[in-house]
């Protein structure tokens, strides 16, 4: 049961490769690499379901920590330090290792992102040189879960000495009460079809961190429901709102291209990486200077440093150019709109403009200027690194904006004729993106989202932001406010709950005959859109009945319906259809085929795994490159993550073992 086994993800600082995950249990530890990190979220979002059929029908909590290692001080000289990160003596990450610089400080910068956590006590940095310890910095967790925001303070490493190294930490430890999923439903309702009434409402209600984690939430919601076009309305509204300031649209940080950004990151991950991945790292393992400013570098070497920055701006242009097969299908669909939409009001130009802010001023510049922040990379880059970074972005922000360097930065001039001379591509690619007949051959994103939870903390979010409305808001924002009271309280939402339509002066929807208010449960499904979550379907399975108490130990008929995958994740959209199947069903295999297994087609992304991971053994596993990818206990993987203590469990074995 999900008592006996925990299912996590693996951080990449602890094997040097990403997207792992490893199952923990009474009998031991596996291992598993995936080829993504939307492919490594399916295999868990599987497992956890195949281990917990009824998790969305359950009352849980779910822990989750955020860290930033930001820097050390008063450290010893010309030795290279790291932190690592332990969870009640468990080994979940550490930093990369660093030498201080000459007066004993030394910067990390990583942010380290640990979700679904077994229960903890302590958080425990460990600061090591060279395989030995210098000390720790011991942290109890509910000291970082009273605090409402991220706590940062300088924590020494040795307390009973003064002047002893110190570390600059900041922490937030999340523990999320989720309710059964269909307690949530009439909220997630709400956040269907009025979500840019809630948005508009908001605007001026929240600040920063709030506009940034509601965006989160309502992308990923809307996302799990179908909705996420959410932006196309969004992005029109933005036009409408800024009228003839048409320089400043998706240059403010609103709730608009705050979603904009987190959509971006959700989607547009894979891409990011295949785009810019390879050229970020030959960037960071360079010793190539391309300091072109006279005043920070010698004039003999001005010209070869030109020519280096020259040379890296056009290897990330042809990349971006030619990354038009992998581009995410939802963005192109998203952008298509954008185009259509001006095209329609007589301004073809701005919706190229539309599109290169969202893509290249709110993405792709930000992610060559801060590959830690974007996934591309843990380290964060050294000085000259840096600079470099930021000189790329600023020529390739300046391509997409079809503009040359003039007397403000003059050092750069000598880039305007790689500006001119690819102007024309430039503009192709912003064409190519927004095309509306891209979107038949992009593959669509396929991560795994736990809507509940996302629910969840949306609802905390809002039940805090609208407690600071005057009444008046309040009342215009209903029935919200009603039903994140009844959500709070436990109680059912009235039936007699309608939106006050009366209340609201505008209306941001052009299709307003099309919406409903205030949906009963039991005729959703007549306007439900498209379901793309486990989430979900628990929903409709759950409308017009109230839910059943769940025994403490479900029989073994409630383990009948599993989703099961066709094939790996990863696997293109034409063979990856989830197909429902009962849990004691047999398949009859196929001629030589191994007993008990079904043969499942070879997946187009990862065509050295032919078969679900957790079905493969040592003893089958081939060798080369395929030994890769054998089942293998997470220590053989690599050495040093015998360093991972196990993890205390009850003596109980797997199902199926």
């Amino acid at each position: 049961s999900e008592k006996d086994v925990l299912i996590r993800p693996v951080h990449s600082s602890l094997l040097g490769e990403q997207y792992c995950f490893e199952v923990v249990s009474t009998g031991g530890r596996r291992c598993f690499g995936c080829a993504s990190a939307a492919e490594r979220d399916r295999w868990i979002e599987n497992l956890r379901r195949a281990a917990q059929p009824s998790k969305d029908n359950c009352e849980r909590v779910e822990h989750a920590l955020s860290l930033w290692v930001y820097e050390g001080r008063d450290l010893p000289l010309r030795r290279r330090f790291l932190c690592e990160l332990h969870l009640d003596g468990v080994l979940y990450a550490r930093t990369t290792a660093k030498q201080a610089d000459p007066s004993g400080t030394l910067f990390w910068g990583e942010r380290f992102d640990l979700e679904t956590l077994p229960p903890a006590q302590e958080l425990r940095v460990s600061l090591r040189r060279e395989g030995s310890s210098l000390g720790s910095v011991a942290i109890p967790l509910t000291e970082l879960a009273a605090a409402r925001q991220a706590l940062e303070r300088w924590y020494p490493v040795c307390r009973e000495r003064p002047g002893a190294p110190a570390l600059r930490l900041r922490g937030r430890y999340r523990c999320t009460r989720v309710l059964p999923i269909v307690q949530y439903k009439e909220f997630a309702e709400y956040l269907t079809f009025h979500y840019r009434e809630l948005c508009a409402r908001l605007e001026h209600a929240t600040s920063a961190r709030e506009k940034e984690e509601m965006a989160s939430a309502l992308v990923r919601v809307l996302q799990s429901t179908g909705k996420a076009k959410f932006l196309i309305d969004l992005g029109v509204a933005e036009l409408d709102r800024f009228g003839e300031r048409e320089a400043l649209i998706f240059r403010e940080n609103t709730l608009a291209t705050k979603a904009i950004d987190e959509y971006m990151k959700l989607v547009g991950g894979p891409y990011l990486l295949a785009t810019l991945g390879e050229a970020i790292a030959r960037l960071y393992a360079s010793e190539d200077c391309c300091e072109v400013d006279p005043g920070k570098c010698s004039a003999c070497d001005l010209s070869d440093n030109q020519n280096n920055l020259r040379q890296n701006c056009e290897e990330v242009f042809q990349r971006i150019t030619a990354s038009g097969h992998c581009f995410p299908a939802e963005l192109n669909e998203i952008f298509a709109a954008w185009q259509e939409e001006c095209d329609a009001r007589g301004k073809e130009a701005l919706g190229q403009r539309l599109i290169s802010a969202s893509l290249f001023l709110r993405f792709l510049c930000p992610a060559i200027m801060s590959p830690s922040l974007f996934g591309l990379t843990q380290e964060y880059p050294g000085d000259a690194t840096s600079r470099t970074l930021t000189l790329m972005a600023k020529v390739i922000q300046n391509l997409a904006n079809l503009a040359a360097f003039g007397e403000k930065e003059a050092y750069m001039n000598f880039m305007n004729g790689f500006l001119e001379q690819n102007w024309e591509g430039m503009r192709s690619f912003l064409g190519s993106v927004a095309s509306p007949e891209g979107a038949l051959h992009l593959e669509a994103y396929d991560g795994s989202i736990d809507l509940a939870l996302e629910l969840s903390g949306l609802h905390a979010l809002l039940c805090d932001i609208i407690a600071a409305l005057d009444q008046r808001t309040q009342n215009q924002l209903e029935p919200l406010p009603t039903i994140l009271h009844a959500i709070r309280e436990g109680t059912p939402v009235p039936i007699s709950v309608q939106l006050a339509w009366h209340l609201l002066p505008f209306c941001l929807c052009s299709r307003e005959a099309e919406k409903p208010g205030f949906v009963p449960p039991r005729e959703l499904s007549k306007h439900t859109p498209l379901i793309k979550s486990h989430s979900m379907t628990n929903i409709q399975k759950g409308r017009g009945r109230e839910p059943e108490p769940l025994p403490s130990t479900p029989p073994a008929q409630a383990r009948t319906l599993v989703q099961r995958t066709q094939s790996v994740p990863a696997q293109s959209k034409g063979a990856r259809r989830l197909l429902k199947q009962g849990s004691m069903d047999c398949q009859p295999p196929e001629a030589g085929s191994l007993s008990g297994r079904t043969r499942l087609p070879k997946s187009a992304s990862l065509p050295r795994k032919s078969t679900v991971p957790w079905l493969r053994h040592p003893e089958e596993a081939g060798v080369g490159q395929r030994q890769r990818y054998a089942l293998q206990p997470l220590e053989k993987v690599n050495p040093r993550a015998a360093q991972i203590p196990a993890v205390p469990l009850p003596h109980s074995a797997l199902p199926g073992d």
